[in-house]
């Protein structure tokens, strides 16, 4: 019988209540039977903090999410998705596939705060860390 294993996750609910007040609202928004449109996020990762945001620790993004704060979420399918529009360019194909999850943890990992990440900054990291022999 295997032994589990402790996972991490962070649960990020957002949407819109029809309230008189801010109060209200926020008690509505709690209650899970009251009337609301919403979804739900929930990332779950065996690591303190989740795959999609590995230089923050895990209570680092239970606060950005509690206070609301934008995420922006860059993913393997994105590089898939830039790779695919640069070899139609070049007609051929130019990247490892296999490299794609590497960059872009490295990506994320080295992103300057200040700049964030942009189509522009895919494309650095396919070129640099993807580009094929």
């Amino acid at each position: 019988m295997s032994k589990d294993k402790t996972f991490y996750f962070v649960k990020y609910e957002f949407g819109a209540v029809e309230a008189e007040n801010g109060q209200v609202a926020a008690q509505m928004a709690a209650h899970p039977l009251a009337p609301k449109k919403s979804e739900v996020l929930i990332i779950v990762s065996e690591k303190v903090g989740t795959p999609v945001f590995p230089n923050m620790g895990h209570q680092e993004i239970v606060e950005r999410l509690s206070h609301l704060e934008t995420v922006v979420i860059w993913k393997e399918e994105h590089f898939e998705e830039k790779a695919k529009e640069l070899e139609k360019i070049a007609g051929q194909p130019l990247f490892e596939r296999s490299e794609f999850m590497k960059a872009l943890y490295r990506m994320i990992a080295e992103h300057n705060r200040e700049e964030g990440i942009n189509w522009d900054t895919v494309s650095y990291y396919l070129h640099e860390f993807c580009k094929k022999e």
